[in-house]
């Protein structure tokens, strides 16, 4: 416990944790850029496909993603079984798993829809009059990329890395399973000191080192995204890029960055459906038998029922608190002169779900379910708040203004033009928090609450137990449940409230 503490072995977890965040973080841009190009630049059939994978980051727990890796990439899965056959190979040929390269691999290509998605995005709005002014002056498609391209889209890489960075640097479960003897992180650090060795000291410093990190790069990334909005105005004006068809070097280039996103992204989530439906028991590869043996467990069912409750409960009370920020922030600070409150909704990004956890067990010792509610909303809320917000951002200043002079008090402006106006995304944030809740595995973990359990713990509690089938069977189930509400909650938003249009566009 001491040698965690001492100086050397200290900052090498640190550096560790940056190091492979940054690597991670790198080959998600690596993915992540070019698949933003030909979305927001070509026009292809299988773009609205590639676009929807945006989601899978939020609606498909991290948990699940490691699951599937290890059930197509593991030593016994799907992709090493076929080689073997094939090529009539006593030992697996794919290694890399349980290594180093395991871990970026698996981190790059899950969070790369999120470099994609928001690169796209701004990719589509660029204007063309800085290249057409290029072109004109001689200038080849690369060196208007380098020259003129790369700075414009800038804002938006870093607003994309960024969180991609925190994700991998706070990443627990997938460096939990694949990380190698001697290749630890913070996170993973401070769950064995605080939960194992029970050395809460060192722990709390390790927390304390990684949050600052952490911190310091939300503080970044707020400042960034302030700036990027005045930015926008320069280069997202005027007509568009136009949109052409892949042709000559690019279907080649296409061809491959397809093959790697279906090899490193959709077959390993296949591969949890496909391991569920097989029974080494019954040495079958298409048995309901993992399903049918879960839904007559007590103990899955008992999961199930605390994971609709505790993820139900911490997606509205996330909700509830990113309105309430966002309709003060609306009041009092429109404008957002005061940098300090642009950066409280995004402080907990900053904070991890381990740290989190431990501090509750040293200020409480056993938790229990509404504690698990309070500490989900803590840390989930920013993700409601930026979908709030940008609804209520839409709001012209003079009707806000108007409302508060006509108004009897500030409620009379939260119920009469507040609620109406982000009702769809109240709902979508909740569906989005509620996924969230039901895929984290990390704080029932740490927390250890007494005869308490939910999906995502289940699956993981199966994995431990060697009980790999019926694990993959409790994923697809977790999976379903988050990608139903998810796919409801932006259903909904965007149809429930339609007949609403009209009144919402005469109050703006």
């Amino acid at each position: 416990m001491n040698a965690v503490l001492s100086a050397n072995v200290f900052f090498r977890i640190a550096g560790f944790s940056v190091f492979q965040a940054l690597l991670s973080t790198f080959t998600a841009l690596l993915i992540g850029l070019p698949a933003a190009f030909f979305c927001g630049r070509r026009k292809f059939f299988l773009k609205n496909f590639l676009l929807s994978l945006s989601s899978v980051p939020f609606c498909i727990p991290s948990l699940l993603v490691a699951l599937g890796y290890v059930s197509f990439f593991g030593m016994n899965g799907t992709l090493n079984s076929f080689l073997m056959f094939i090529f009539g190979k006593d030992k697996p040929p794919v290694t890399f798993l349980y290594s180093f390269l395991g871990i970026i691999i698996c981190h790059g290509f899950y969070n790369f829809p999120l470099v994609m998605s928001t690169v796209s995005s701004a990719w589509e709005r660029l204007s063309r009059a800085e290249s057409d002014a290029a072109m004109l002056l001689g200038a080849g498609n690369f060196k208007i990329f380098r020259s003129i391209t790369i700075f414009q889209l800038l804002p938006s890489i870093i607003s994309a890395c960024i969180p991609v960075f925190l994700y991998c640097f706070f990443s627990f479960m997938i460096v939990l399973l694949f990380g190698s003897v001697g290749t630890t992180t913070l996170e993973v650090e401070i769950y064995q000191q605080a939960k194992v060795n029970l050395n809460f000291g060192a722990a709390l410093k390790l927390g304390f080192l990684e949050t600052t990190i952490a911190l310091f790069l939300v503080t970044i990334y707020t400042f960034i995204e302030q700036k990027s909005k005045g930015l926008k105005g320069i280069f997202f004006n005027g007509e568009s890029l136009e949109k052409t068809k892949i042709c000559g070097f690019e279907k080649i280039f296409t061809s491959i960055l397809f093959f790697l996103i279906f090899l490193f992204f959709i077959c390993p989530l296949f591969s949890i459906f496909y391991n569920g439906l097989s029974s080494k028991r019954l040495d079958s590869n298409f048995t309901f038998y993992n399903f049918i043996h879960l839904f007559n467990s007590q103990s899955f069912w008992n999961a199930f029922l605390w994971t609709f409750i505790t993820a139900l409960l911490s997606g509205f009370l996330c909700a509830a608190i990113a309105f309430f920020y966002a309709a003060v922030l609306k009041i009092f600070d429109p404008t957002g002169r005061f940098f300090i409150f642009r950066i409280i909704p995004i402080a907990p990004m900053a904070i991890s779900s381990v740290v989190v956890g431990v501090l509750i067990t040293i200020l409480v010792r056993k938790g229990n379910f509404l504690i698990l509610v309070f500490a989900q909303s803590l840390l989930n809320w920013p993700v409601a708040f930026r979908q709030i917000y940008a609804e209520l951002e839409k709001l012209p200043r003079t009707t806000v203004e108007a409302s508060s002079i006509l108004s009897r008090s500030p409620f009379d402006t939260v119920f009469r033009i507040f609620i109406p106006v982000s009702r769809r995304s109240f709902f979508r944030a909740t569906a989005f928090c509620f996924a969230l809740s039901a895929g984290d595995a990390t704080l029932p973990l740490v927390l250890a609450i007494p005869r308490f359990n939910t999906l995502a713990l289940y699956t993981y509690r199966l994995a431990g137990r060697y009980k790999f089938n019926e694990a993959c069977a409790s994923g697809v189930i977790l999976g379903i449940l988050c990608a139903v509400i998810f796919s409801l909650g932006k259903l909904a938003s965007s149809r429930k409230f339609k007949k609403q249009e009209g009144s919402e566009n005469g109050i703006l």
